[in-house]
């Protein structure tokens, strides 16, 4: 602590404040510029020029202010003995100019050559959340996200260019000030200064057998020069449930249960009500749908809900020492009554200088949170509205009532009560980094991290819990620890030759090694409830299981850059890894990438042309590794088995049921990538153009073995596959003139993949398809096979001459006579040869054909206006509610559903069957294969920044305030609560928020 006090002093003097102002115009025709960003250097107090170009700021004398506007050049002017200063600024190539972290390093972005996508911080923070990677939607072309748990402190799926393996891991490698991170969410958003996004071989070769599936980069903010600075930033933000479907109201849910019943009945008549609704006049449902004592199940269980955020940062420094801390709180409570998320987290980055030569670091970053979950299912929405959570004297019930008397149905609101799920985690990240000058060109660095994260899980459902009735109570408890250990030498060496050629040279040394324990105990049978999971140890059956793991990476990796007349362009990389995860002779990689680009519109024929400001050409040849294996695979390990011998329990172990593989290597994906970076009309419209095309080779895959082995399956490096795609990111500044600016920013990303061997072979060695795990040859990684939905038979006759009946003496295996009839599911004879059967099965690609983003930016005077619409074209999902009994996808009405068009004799209908109470719908799973394609408005944001000249005299050196919608509407035929969202999953949400920032 007395160490963090001096270093506050040292950075918290305040020199004699002075007001200054000036003018801001362009320099190619003295027009005044409005909203020029102008900054303090060092601190985070900043202004804006008004609509006649003019500002004003409280300064030091030794201050230096920073001029910013888009499409200029960036001005630093030292303020020493001046009041007024007028600036005149000169347009530029701002994108050239703008510097980017890319791997051991960073560079102008006009001088890489590898695919390398920069996220906008100001879109990407404009949602309210703890979830980094929904940050990352739609904001560089080819990153696709996908919704994982919609929960409190719930995570999504992040995917680089689409798909490379089948067995391994398709997440990319997040890097965060310089060392591996497991969980991109363990980053606090408000710490975050840059994203970048490596995409190809070249710019991922660096890390080599971790990139195989795109790269990372995060930043975190840090200390400058400058007086002390407090920065503050607040939220709250309203959620409510999101859809796009009615379930029956319980008129129509009896309606469509007479319905059911009536299809029943050999004369085609209605039955009774009394028969309808359970059988008897005793019966609950019957008394409940008779008193008209109805529920709305979501209303009954669902609840709208809120989150807020509060963040007070401290950033300052000297020439010598800089510092920048942060404390956020986070606080969330879910849609559901027990589910809900805290997360508390510090960080404190220093950079100290030592000499003229010498400089440390430190990254510290500490957090814990707790996440409570649910601990039933989600599909309460579907059960009857003809029962209810309550009695008539307003106390909760274990048993709703089902279809008939003598079924029911657990009240969700019984379990939730009943149960405690929670995770609290505890975790932090020590990041030392020493750096030493041997001479200007050439450096020395130390990178060094020690992280610990430790994760409590613990559930008890109490012994009046739907599942802990029989065993009277249960608990589980498990704790896991991971440990990382990273050290790594980086040599760098920079030099310049007669002002034509700029060389530089990185050589890294790494180890890293991650240590994982984690114990799980298991416990039924408590006396009481009081104590729950906490009192585990009292179970009359208690086990507790253990499990270690140690993983080690060591590398060796070498960059070469060339620049010749910042013309042309070279980067060779290799890296060679070893891991622990394969076998002796079989543990290291070699991951080699060569990228060239050319600067065009610098040769002689383009640089007098002036609509072009910019046209670079890329291309890149590389290979990365994949080393998805869990520790010890080829070693093979033993399950315990203990056995009677002698009359009594002797402890033995057998071999588990995959057989070991001592010869399983790296996947190596090698990727060739082309691409265009274009500037035009003054910058006004800028973009990029991606193709690449990418071959994995010995790609880890496992295959099902013969019974007389003794083992079941195996893996192999067998299988390969191929992945290619484009994509094209598009900007125009609409509008950027002395009263306004608008931009509106395009991303777009097509990709395709395949699988070229699955993994086992034919007689003739030729690859073949595995069919128990659904891998085709020539097919996409991930699929559906299924018959295809061709409408709604609409008389008796129909159905029995078609090919699913007796049409040509036979009835096929897919439909029995019993269920032809009209009102059923017709499938589409796909091969025509007039039979139903297998051959008949098409395979469906789940991905996305395509995906993209159109962003829209308009700022006038002190008012930001943030658009953010999110496509996603091509998709398909099993939908459970049209084809799972529990979701009330089965037309048996047992249980409601979605409100549908269904078939009856009065209302035909050709997209949805009969409902039969008996008997669900032959052939219903067809009907669950749903196009997922939708439209999202994921954000829209409105912002204002106060005048200077009204904040400035009360120490306020910038404050926003800023109101921001998420999820308001979404345009998709795929019912359910998301087109990522199913039933069982925690439902999506729109939300509402009001936001303030501060700086002092």
């Amino acid at each position: 602590m007395t160490l963090i006090i001096l270093l506050f002093s040292s950075v918290s003097s305040f020199a004699q404040q002075k007001m200054i102002s000036g003018r801001v115009v362009d320099g190619s025709d003295n027009s005044t510029l409005p909203s020029v960003s102008i900054k303090v250097k060092g601190t985070q107090k900043t202004t804006s020029t008004d609509v006649n170009g003019k500002y004003e700021i409280s300064v030091a004398d030794n201050d230096v202010l920073i001029f910013t506007y888009i499409g200029f050049q960036v001005q630093e002017v030292p303020v020493a003995g001046k009041t007024v200063l007028n600036i005149v600024l000169q347009s530029s190539n701002q994108q050239m100019q703008e510097v980017v972290v890319v791997g051991y390093g960073s560079q102008k972005k006009s001088d890489i050559t590898g695919a390398v996508s920069t996220v906008s911080m100001e879109k990407a923070t404009a949602i309210p959340t703890t979830n980094v990677a929904e940050m990352l939607r739609g904001q560089a072309a080819g990153v696709q996200v996908t919704l994982g748990s919609a929960r409190p402190g719930g995570t999504s799926n992040i995917q680089i260019r689409g798909r490379n393996s089948i067995r391994g891991g398709n997440d990319p490698l997040v890097v965060l000030d310089g060392f591996p991170i497991e969980n991109i969410n363990d980053v606090n958003p408000e710490d975050i200064a840059s994203i970048e996004v490596l995409k190809d071989a070249s710019a991922q070769a660096i890390y080599g057998a971790r990139a195989s599936n795109g790269v990372i980069l995060i930043t975190t903010r840090k200390g400058a020069t400058g007086k002390m600075t407090v920065g503050i930033s607040s939220y709250f933000t309203a959620q409510r449930l999101t859809k796009n479907f009615d379930l029956y109201n319980a008129e129509e849910f009896a309606q469509f249960r007479r319905e059911a019943k009536r299809t029943n009945n050999p004369d085609g008549s209605y039955s009774t009500d009394e028969v309808n609704f359970g059988g008897s006049a005793q019966a609950p449902e019957y008394i409940n749908f008779k008193a008209g004592n109805y529920v709305n199940w979501e209303d009954a269980v669902l609840r709208d809900t809120w989150l807020s955020s509060n963040t007070v940062s401290l950033s300052g420094g000297t020439d010598n020492t800089k510092i920048f801390t942060s404390a956020t709180y986070f606080n969330q409570s879910g849609l559901i009554p027990s589910s809900a998320y805290k997360r508390g987290s510090f960080r404190f980055n220093i950079d100290q200088k030592i000499n003229d030569r010498a400089s440390i670091e430190a990254n510290i970053n500490i957090a814990t949170d707790k996440q409570r979950r649910e601990s039933a299912n989600l599909d309460f929405i579907t059960i009857s509205p003809f029962t209810g959570p309550y009695d008539l004297n307003g106390n909760l019930v274990r048993n709703v009532a089902g279809a008939n008397a003598s079924s029911s149905t657990i009240n969700p609101l019984w379990n939730i009560r009943e149960s405690d799920n929670e995770i609290k985690n505890n975790f932090y990240n020590l990041n030392l980094v020493g750096n030493y000058k041997f001479s200007e060109n050439f450096s020395y660095k130390l990178n060094t991290l020690f992280s610990r994260k430790f994760a409590d899980e613990g559930t008890y459902l109490s012994k009046l819990h739907s599942a802990g009735v029989t065993p009277n109570g249960s608990a589980t408890l498990a704790n896991v620890l991971r440990e990382e250990f990273l050290v790594e030498n980086i040599l760098n060496y920079k030099t310049e030759i007669n002002e034509i050629h700029k060389l530089d040279f990185t050589f890294v040394q790494s180890i890293n090694q991650r240590n994982t324990s984690r114990t799980l105990m298991t416990g039924t049978g408590f006396g009481n409830d009081l104590l729950g999971f906490d009192g585990i140890t009292n179970a009359l059956n208690f086990k507790t299981t253990r499990a270690e793991e140690q993983y080690r990476l060591s590398s060796f990796l070498g960059r070469a850059r060339y620049n010749l007349m910042d013309k042309y362009l070279l980067t060779l990389t290799a890296r060679r890894d070893g891991a622990s995860v394969f076998a002796e002779n079989k543990k290291w990689g070699f991951f080699p990438a060569a990228s060239v680009a050319w600067q065009m519109h610098r040769e002689n024929f383009l640089k007098d042309v002036k609509v072009i400001d910019q046209l670079k050409f890329r291309a890149s040849y590389g290979a990365v590794g994949n080393q998805s294996l869990n520790p010890y695979t080829t070693l093979g390990v033993v399950d315990a088995n203990p056995y009677i011998f002698g009359g009594v329990i002797v402890g033995g172990n057998l071999p588990g049921t995959v057989l070991p593989n001592p010869n399983l290597t790296w996947e190596t994906s090698t990727t060739f990538n082309a691409g265009f970076d274009f500037g035009l009309f003054g910058n006004r419209i800028t973009g990029s153009m991606e193709y690449y095309n990418t071959q994995t080779t010995d790609l880890l895959a496992d295959i099902s073995l013969g019974g007389t082995s003794g083992f079941s399956s195996t893996i192999t490096n067998g299988a390969a596959s191929k992945n290619k795609g484009i994509e094209l990111l598009l900007t125009g500044q609409l509008i950027r003139n002395s009263k306004m600016n608008w931009s509106v920013t395009g991303t777009f990303a097509r990709n395709t993949n395949e699988i070229v061997k699955t993994g086992i072979v034919d007689v003739n060695g030729k690859p073949k398809d595995d069919l128990g795990r659904s891998r085709y040859v020539g097919r996409p990684i991930n699929i559906i096979r299924t018959m295809v939905f061709d409408g709604i038979f609409q008389t008796d006759a129909e159905a029995l001459a078609s090919a699913q009946g007796s049409k040509g003496g036979t009835v096929t295996p897919f439909q029995s006579l019993a269920t032809l009839y009209a009102g059923a599911i017709r499938l589409k004879d796909v091969n025509g040869d007039g039979i139903i059967n297998d051959q008949d099965n098409v395979i469906i690609g789940t991905d996305p054909k395509w995906f993209g983003s159109i962003s829209t930016n308009f700022e006038y005077k002190g008012f930001e206006l943030l658009a953010d619409l999110y496509i996603v074209e091509g998709a398909t999902r099993y939908n459970p509610y049209l084809a799972s009994f529990n979701e009330g996808g089965t037309f048996q009405s047992v249980r409601n559903g979605i409100k549908v068009d269904y078939w009856t004799p009065e209302r035909p209908s050709n997209k949805y069957p009969r409902p039969n109470y008996n008997n669900a719908p032959s052939n219903i799973t067809a009907l669950g294969i749903a196009d997922a394609s939708y439209v999202r408005l994921r954000t829209l944001s409105l912002g204002y920044s106060l005048p200077s000249s009204l904040i400035n005299k009360a120490g306020v050196s910038n404050a926003k305030i800023y109101l921001t919608g998420t999820n308001l509407f979404t345009i998709t035929d795929y019912k359910s609560y998301s087109p990522e969202n199913n039933p069982n999953d925690f439902p999506d949400t729109k939300a509402f928020t009001l936001g303030l920032k501060v700086g002092f």
